[in-house]
Formats: structure tokens, sequence, C-alpha cells
């Protein structure tokens, strides 16, 4: 399949269940693309894609430090829950 971002178009081998998602993705860059070209006309074409790269990197990184986050939290979770319910059984 065939994407375009800020006029780059980019050949991805997808797997046709992941397609929706690749489009959603190819969307949200590209409109995010068209809205800071307009915004900053004097920036090159490079110079918005790598801005658009960042915010999404940024978006990615936040995202995984809060999904670690919650891991570590679910993990303390689940260890008290077993403790209880081990005392629970040793009534």
């Amino acid at each position: 399949m065939t994407i375009n971002i800020g006029g780059e178009h980019l050949q991805l081998s997808v797997d046709f269940n992941r397609q929706d998602i690749v489009r959603d993705a190819e969307r949200a860059a590209d409109d995010l693309f068209r809205s800071w070209r307009s915004r900053w006309p004097s920036r090159s074409d490079k110079e918005i894609l790598a801005m658009v790269a960042y915010q999404f990197a940024s978006f990615y990184q936040e995202l995984l430090s809060r999904f670690e986050n919650a891991a570590v939290q679910a993990a303390a979770t689940d260890e008290k829950l077993s403790r209880i319910l081990e005392e629970d059984h040793a009534l």
C-alpha cells in the first residue's frame, strides 16, 4: 500500500487487517503537516516533516512512559491482591 504524508509517498507492506490503522495514522500525520504548513509558510517542507515526526515521536514516548507506569502499578496491585488472598486462605 502507498501512503502520502506531506506530498511524500511511501510504499508499505501492511497486513490487510491493519490497513485502517495505517490510513488513520497517515491522515493524522498529513493533517498535522497541512495545518503546520499553512501556519509556518516560510519553513521548508523538510522542516515541517521533521516537526511532525518529532510531535508523533513525543506522543509515542509519553504513551510508552504511561504504559510502563501502568504496568508497574498493575504488578504492585496484583502482588497486594495475591497477599490478601493468601492471608484469607490461611484463615
